[in-house]
């Protein structure tokens, strides 16, 4: 049987979907399950066992070249025999770091050990900004790669993709392994050999997508059987597969992919060169501007749709009544008008959406990260009618040829680990999807970053006016600021106002991520000013220049809360990393989007709730629907498992 066979073989023989949701007391006992297997000590065991390969570093430090590599070969072979376990897991471990002291002079810490152990058992290790999570990862997608099977690690973002895979090559290369790395630009020869390699960095996008064409190739083919009667019989693939099974992942802002980006349906689809649609989403906006908010329809913030009242049924009725073509259907005019109301009324520029100078098309913003999703659009018509709303090239509706949410893909992998520093919050929820158990990993050093008291405002003119002034007051202190906001338009009326003071700052919001990584790494250096969006720059360290530290260190001030506490944490961690001081504090006002969609009325009881409680219970709402949206999707899933034959 050829190669290619026995890659399709590792396909279909990888896909290890986790069970359907479980009911009655199958669901109870896996939930307590869950909750004992996120509280066991299991610290103490990681810090033994950590113990024990510190022991270990004086004979492999003084292991000389040719004895390490006889050294890496040994425990390569026991990992594919299944015999790297006890004194012989601890030895690996310990070559594992003394190859990134050898390759690139740093020794990876006690907490990354820990970290790393904790990922290779299959957990998600909870480890602070600032840590170290990309040594980390290396240590255990290492181990993990002596086995043979493509080892894949998940990151974030294109440049994160690129920088890891560059900056722990030598390492891997010490330990025997070809690392590869795919990113947009990368061709569909260049995916085939990476994919190959024993450690492969990518993102979730360009993985996900690559397998939805790996299935398309397929064609028929669904099982091992069907593959060896088409080999059989002389058949062949329509092209070469790129992904070769699907077997161990480290997911790194794991958080964020695993639950924040977990329902988005992934669909690879084709597109017609003309829409013959357009003037059809062109006169359905026509229609939605002739009917009043309140009277003919009303609007749920907390979903941000649009339900059409008798009247405006009757009115919209009477407005297309041409009695002809597809105005004639009462269901599908409703349809699109009420898309074209949703883009008018619920999705505002620069908030969930922007518009690229140059090709004058509509990108989405991804809420969680405030990064442009790329080559992504809304469906059901919701994207030709924004695209309507700003005046640009009406593109056409897709044809969907595949489609798979990132939680059913990701609960394929028979192993996953993962590491963010902020997990614990849904850790009851990735047990249940996914059956990954929490480990919180102690900081290197103490975190003494000081937590200053919440500021809320009745307008946002007042909550704008108010962080502008703390920022000239900390800028006048020489001390260096963060600022963290929910959207493009947030961070460009921080910036507005910064400049009518005069006072220079730098701006890095969805529509510059090709400058990230410079302008974060930056943001440590006496009185520089930084407005981003959300978790921009993730991934990239903040070090602080030498007088700073003097004067308190990084300041991070939260414009917003966010619809999940864990978000807000993740903003705060930027400050104080490593031991470092800093402080973070937030500014709200109650007209922001997570009140007004989530705790409408409760926010006029603020004096009597309290601040605190108010953005509480404003964020428990918020995490609710979300969690409910996920379940949805979940069980959808879990249907398409039963039914469909990938």
């Amino acid at each position: 049987m050829s190669s290619s066979s026995n890659e399709l073989w590792s396909i279909f023989d990888a896909r290890r979907v986790k069970a359907p949701e479980l009911r009655g007391l199958d669901a109870f006992f896996n939930t307590f399950r869950g909750y004992f297997r996120n509280r066991r000590p299991v610290l103490q065991r990681l810090r033994q066992q950590t113990g024990r390969v510190l022991l270990l570093e004086p004979d492999i430090h003084n292991l000389g070249a040719t004895h390490f590599r006889e050294a890496v070969a040994e425990c390569r072979d026991l990992a594919r025999l299944g015999k790297l376990v006890g004194p012989a897991m601890d030895r690996a471990v310990a070559i594992t770091r003394e190859a990134c002291l050898r390759a690139i002079g740093k020794r990876p810490y006690d907490v990354q050990i820990m970290g790393a152990l904790a990922m290779c058992e299959g957990a998600i290790a909870e480890m602070a900004t600032g840590e170290g999570k990309t040594i980390t990862a290396s240590l255990s997608a290492s181990i993990w790669a002596w086995q043979g099977k493509p080892v894949h690690v998940i990151t974030v973002n294109d440049y994160l993709v690129q920088r890891d895979a560059e900056e722990m090559g030598p390492v891997y290369e010490m330990l025997g392994h070809k690392v590869g790395h795919v990113v947009h630009e990368t061709s569909h020869e260049e995916r085939v050999d990476h994919y190959r390699r024993n450690v492969v960095y990518c993102t979730s996008k360009e993985l996900v997508a690559d397998f939805l064409r790996d299935q398309l190739a397929l064609g028929q083919l669904r099982n091992s059987t069907q593959t060896a009667v088409q080999f059989l019989n002389g058949g062949t693939l329509r092209g070469s597969l790129m992904v070769p099974g699907l077997f161990k992942a480290i997911v790194d802002e794991a958080d964020s992919v695993l639950i924040d980006e977990a329902v988005t349906p992934l669909i690879i689809s084709n597109s017609p060169d003309d829409n013959v649609n357009a003037p059809m989403y062109q006169a359905a906006d026509a229609l939605a501007q002739q009917l009043e908010p309140d009277r003919d329809f009303t609007i749920d913030w907390t979903v941000r749709s649009i339900d059409l009242t008798p009247s405006g049924q009757r009115k919209l009725d009477a407005l297309s009544d041409d009695g002809s073509g597809f105005w004639k259907g009462k269901r599908r005019r409703e349809e699109v008008v009420t898309s074209a109301l949703t883009a008018r009324h619920c999705y505002v520029r620069d908030e969930q959406y922007l518009i690229d100078p140059e090709e004058q098309t509509i990108q989405i913003i991804d809420e969680f990260t405030g990064r442009v999703m790329a080559d992504r659009s809304w469906r059901h018509g919701l994207h030709q009618a924004i695209e309507v709303k700003e005046g640009v090239k009406v593109t056409s509706d897709k044809e969907n040829l595949a489609r798979i949410s990132f939680q059913r893909f990701f609960r394929q992998y028979k192993q996953m680990g993962g590491m963010t520093g902020t997990s614990w919050e849904a850790a009851g929820e990735i047990w249940q999807i996914y059956h990954l158990p929490v480990v919180r990993i102690p900081t290197n050093q103490p975190c003494i970053r000081r937590q200053l008291p919440t500021r809320v405002f009745g307008t946002m003119d007042q909550k704008w006016e108010a962080v502008v002034n703390r920022i000239c007051e900390l800028n006048e202190k020489k001390v260096p600021v963060l600022v963290g906001t929910r959207s493009v338009l947030a961070s460009e009326e921080v910036s507005k106002r910064l400049d009518a003071r005069q006072i220079p700052h730098q701006v890095l919001n969805a529509s510059q991520t090709a400058q990230e990584a410079f302008i974060v790494s930056q943001a440590g250096l006496p009185k520089q000013i930084t407005v981003a969006t959300n978790m921009a720059g993730r991934g990239t360290d903040i070090k602080l220049a030498r007088d700073v530290a003097a004067a308190g260190g990084l300041h991070v001030i939260s414009t917003e809360p966010h619809g999940s506490g864990r978000v807000d944490r993740q903003l705060y961690g930027r400050a104080a990393r490593q031991g470092d001081p800093g402080s973070a504090q937030m500014f709200t006002s109650l007209e922001d989007d997570l009140f007004v969609r989530h705790a409408k009325f409760l926010r006029k009881l603020k004096s009597a709730i309290g601040k605190k409680r108010l953005i509480k219970l404003a964020q428990d709402r918020a995490e609710h629907m979300a969690r409910f949206n996920r379940k949805q999707i979940l069980k959808q899933d879990d249907w398409m498992d039963e039914s469909l034959p990938f």
